[in-house]
Order: C-alpha cells, then sequence, then structure tokens
C-alpha cells in the first residue's frame, strides 16, 4: 500500500487526468476530495493507503447486493469465458428483457442503454417523437443526469426558493457549456404541487410532449412524494395527452421489486432504471407501454434509439443474476427490514446524545440530515440544516471508516453484525464532533 495521503494521489492524478477523477461527481462534497480504492467485497472497501471502510456510498447507491457478489461476479466471468461481444444481441438478452417487463410495472417493451444519463436523454427523445410536441416539464430540484437538457435546477442547491409555489420556476444553474436556446425547451415546476403543474398544462398543454420526475427523491437526500399527488400527475399527464416520465434510476429497485412506481402504486408511460439494476456494471433500460416505444421502430419516422455499446453482454449477465436473486420471495422482507431497524437504531444513538440529526430512510435509501431534530419534508426545509456542522460530521465519518458521499445506501451485504459495527462508529462520531464542539 502506498504511503500517500489520498490529496497526495489526487495531485497526481490530477497531472494526467483533469482534476485528478474519472468524473466531476466523485470530488467527495464532504472532504472536496475523490477516493481511489485497491479492493472492494461486500459492504466495505479499501482505499490506496490502507485503509478500510464500512461503505454507505456503495457507488452512487448503484451497488444494492454489495460489492464483488458471488453470483453477478460469476455471471460476468461466465459472459467473458464465452466471448464476450458488443454489437449483438442474445438468448440472455431477450431472458433480461423478459425478467424486467415481468416485474416493472411501466415495461411492455425495453430498450438498452449505457447509462443515466443516456437512458433520460431516449425517454425525452420518445416523448418528443410520439407526441410530436417539444416542451418538458421537469421538477425544481429533480436530477437526471447529466445531458443538457435538464441541467439546470439539476439539484436541491439549484432550487429557485423565490418561487413560493404559485408559478413556474427560474432557471437556475444550467452551467457553462449549455446554450441559453434550451431554457425555452422546459417549464419547470415545484415538486408536490399539482396546482402548478396543472397551470402549466392548462397554459403550454398543445406545445407539451413529457413530464418528468424522480419518484423517490434519493439525490438530494431522501425526498418523498404521495400516493395523491403521483395519481393526480397521472390524471393531468392522461387528460392532456402528455408522456409520464418516472426517472428510477437511482430509486428503482430500493423499495422493492417493482421499484418507486410499484411502492406508490402508479405507472407513468416510460421509466428509466439503472444502478441497481445491474450492482454496478454499466447498463440502464428505458422501459414503456409497446405504443410509445414502437415509435423506434416507426418505418417512416422513427426515434432514433441505438449503441455500440447498448446491451453489452456484461451487463445483461450481471442483470439476468441480479433479478434472479431480487426475485426471490424472502429477499426483500428481510433486507429491507433490517435497513429499516438500523434506521430506528441510528436515530435512537443519536438521540441518546442529544446530537441534532434527523435521519430520514426508505427502503435502501437514506440520509442524515444534521443541524435539525425534526424532518426534513421539502427543499425549503434544507434551510434548517447546519452546513458546517455537517461537513464535519461526515468528515469524522470517514476518519472512523465509515465511507459517505452522496447517494447513502444500505445494500443487502450490510449484515447485522456490519450495522452492528457501524453504530459503534457512529457512537464514536457523535461524541468526537460533540467534544469538538466545547
Amino acid at each position: 500500500m502506498s504511503s500517500k495521503g489520498l490529496s497526495q494521489w489526487q495531485r497526481s492524478a490530477a497531472r494526467y487526468l483533469t482534476g485528478g477523477m474519472s468524473s466531476s461527481f466523485r470530488a467527495n462534497q464532504f472532504t472536496g476530495e475523490p477516493m481511489y480504492a485497491v479492493s472492494a467485497g461486500g459492504p466495505r472497501f479499501r482505499d490506496v493507503t490502507g485503509k478500510e471502510y464500512i461503505d454507505f456510498f456503495m457507488c452512487h447507491g448503484a451497488v444494492l447486493l454489495g460489492h464483488d457478489q458471488p453470483a453477478v461476479k460469476q455471471a460476468v466471468i461466465q459472459s467473458l469465458e464465452k466471448g464476450f461481444y458488443a454489437g449483438l444481441d442474445s438468448e440472455d438478452t431477450i431472458e433480461f428483457a423478459r425478467k424486467v417487463c415481468e416485474a416493472v410495472p411501466a415495461a411492455e417493451q425495453i430498450r438498452f442503454v449505457n447509462s443515466g444519463s443516456e437512458g433520460t436523454l431516449l425517454a425525452l427523445r420518445l416523448a418528443r417523437g410520439h407526441s410530436g410536441r417539444d416542451l418538458i416539464v421537469r421538477i425544481d430540484g429533480h436530477f437526471h443526469g447529466g445531458h443538457d437538457y435538464l441541467l439546470a435546477n439539476n439539484l436541491a442547491a439549484k432550487v429557485d426558493y423565490d418561487n413560493e409555489g404559485r408559478g413556474f420556476s427560474r432557471v437556475i444553474g444550467r452551467t457553462a457549456g449549455v446554450p441559453e436556446l434550451l431554457d425555452s425547451l422546459a417549464v419547470t415546476v415545484p415538486w408536490n404541487n399539482l396546482g402548478v403543474l396543472e397551470k402549466a398544462l392548462r397554459e403550454h398543454g398543445d406545445r407539451i410532449a413529457g413530464i418528468i420526475m424522480n419518484v423517490i427523491d434519493y439525490n438530494n437526500g431522501c425526498f418523498l412524494t404521495s400516493v395523491d399527488y403521483l395519481s393526480g400527475v397521472r390524471d393531468l399527464a392522461d387528460k392532456h395527452n402528455v408522456v409520464l416520465i418516472f426517472d428510477e434510476v437511482l430509486s428503482g429497485f430500493k423499495t422493492g421489486l417493482s421499484c418507486g412506481q410499484g411502492y406508490y402504486g402508479v405507472t407513468p408511460d416510460i421509466c428509466v432504471l439503472g444502478k441497481a439494476l445491474t450492482n454496478d456494471v454499466p447498463l440502464c433500460v428505458v422501459a414503456g407501454s409497446t405504443k410509445i416505444m414502437q415509435k423506434i421502430m416507426d418505418p417512416v419516422d422513427p426515434v432514433i434509439a441505438g449503441g455500440t455499446f447498448s446491451g453489452n453482454q456484461l451487463g445483461i449477465a450481471a442483470g439476468n443474476a441480479v433479478l434472479e436473486i431480487l426475485a426471490q420471495p424472502d429477499f426483500y422482507p428481510t433486507f429491507l427490514h433490517r435497513a429499516r431497524t438500523f434506521y430506528e437504531q441510528l436515530q435512537s444513538l443519536i438521540d441518546s446524545y442529544s446530537f441534532p440529526a434527523w435521519v430520514q430512510g426508505l427502503g435502501a435509501g437514506f440520509h442524515v440530515f444534521v443541524g435539525t431534530r425534526e424532518p426534513v419534508l421539502s427543499y425549503a426545509d434544507l434551510a434548517r440544516v447546519d452546513r458546517e456542522m455537517t461537513k464535519r460530521f461526515f468528515r469524522t465519518c470517514i476518519e472512523k471508516g465509515l465511507y459517505f458521499h452522496t447517494d447513502f445506501t444500505v445494500s443487502a451485504a450490510h449484515d447485522e453484525a456490519t450495522l452492528g459495527a457501524a453504530l459503534e462508529r457512529f457512537e464514536d462520531v457523535i461524541t468526537s464532533v460533540l467534544s469538538s464542539a466545547v
């Protein structure tokens, strides 16, 4: 193992890698530094200095079954051994598509892509191609990947907090390199507000192709919606003949095999699935009604959907193995009970020290909001969060061997012993932060 610290590794890497990292999202939001790892297994990984962590980042929430999961690993090895190829489909491809369609309510047919960003981009194209319209209604603060159409207003830090909920949100944080022209192709509305959504459809309905939203917002912590809201969105989309898109790249399979749409009981026209679907092997799915998906095969004016690595056989092999595990009758009851118990135990520990923090979780995703002892139900409630204490808390977590970045996740590999060890470290973190504040 190297004697260099992580900051030294970043400086060395920056000579060749821009910023010393392969993705700008890898700069840890609490330390400012990317992480460099040498190995990972189950709920843990080891960095280049030799330090081991209990991992609650789990590759942006993609590793639902744990790192180096044996069945997934074996499936990928078998795919390699039979002669790995891209650009061709297989019997395994068809089998995986069948499993997705049987599990996910919106999935009558699917197309494979390579990433969540590519998936939401295709979903928008399908909505526009199917409807013949251009405008997209999106939610202020929801993240949908790294393509130009939806980069503005894509996190809680870019929400229009001056919007009191009676009108459309201003464009915030478009970022350099994204043409201002794209602002005219989206109408941004606050979440969980049917009145403003109805206003958008009433005023622009003949130009609106689709509505896109997260079902559960794990990107900003753990923010939820309601059956009433989603049912109202579904009714409005039907009334105005607008395509309803659920981005389940992060929420998919976190609450059950039928994903967030099954949890709430509201089915979109199109959904995008990724991350946990293949336990961190690159692959993404765009799924939807046959009527909309068949626009891809329109002989006159098709929606183009293709790529050399779409449906690559390593991702297909991993996905087949993952869905076999997730479909086991006892998988979700056992796993989700353990996760829920952990959130309750962590909150009890926090309360026993009168530490100002609130644990909010659903399914495999959770967040710890530092600086408040009350639920954080809306983005406006984030004003109660103590930013400096938050950084101090999670930096101390990382020092104590609990790794956090974004998209806090409990995986199926986080067994009771691991979570018990994590709680002991959390207690050490709490006492350290409290003593440093004196």
